[in-house]
């Protein structure tokens, strides 16, 4: 018990601590590891590194240098949490790419939120998204920008201005940016049986 809980708070710091839960509600990263979930996040760790925000309208935005892992194949993506630089609305979406068929399949999106506060916020999903391997995750911004970014030699990030399609967008539409947004996903996973 006492390693759980030695693990569950490197979690924590690791993840640069969060944002704290809404007042009255528990923090549901804690409460998925304390039941004996497998809980890891994808995406950077160091949220407050971005520093630019882009003012375009109705960007769609995939992060595609980190992936959902093999360790979460099985599992569900069920908060995520990023930098606020304006309290605009955005969503979190959840992609896959079909190679043979060159274009993104929504998986699934969360609703629509607008920020809590400016820097970091964490929201919990109303319906967690089921995941696989290769998976991308990504943002909607229907107004100007919400989430910063940092320019990072090598990374590959698709964005489009054409409206959020679904469930199938074609890669076409998108240009390859090195922009990194502060943003990040967190999954569980149920352990295995021993």
């Amino acid at each position: 018990m006492r390693l759980r809980g030695l693990l569950l708070g490197l979690l924590l710091a690791g993840c640069g601590g969060g944002a704290p839960p809404p007042e009255g509600q528990p923090d549901p990263v804690a409460q998925a590891a304390s039941v004996g979930a497998v809980v890891d996040t994808v995406g950077i760790l160091d949220l407050a590194e971005a520093d630019t925000l882009n003012q375009d309208e109705g960007l769609t935005i995939v992060e595609t240098t980190i992936s959902i892992p093999p360790s979460a194949a099985g599992g569900e993506v069920f908060a995520w949490e990023f930098t606020a630089q304006e309290l605009r609305p955005v969503k979190l979406l959840i992609m896959r790419f079909d190679q043979p068929r060159d274009h993104l399949e929504l998986v699934g999106e969360s609703e629509l939120v607008v920020p809590r506060q400016k820097g970091l916020n964490r929201f919990v999903l109303r319906e967690p998204i089921p995941v696989k391997r290769g998976d991308y995750y990504g943002i909607y911004q229907p107004e100007a920008g919400t989430v910063p970014f940092k320019k990072v030699h090598n990374w590959k990030t698709l964005i489009t201005i054409k409206p959020l399609a679904r469930p199938w967008m074609k890669r076409e539409f998108f240009s390859m940016y090195g922009w990194r947004y502060a943003l990040r996903v967190f999954w569980r996973k149920e352990k295995a049986a021993q």
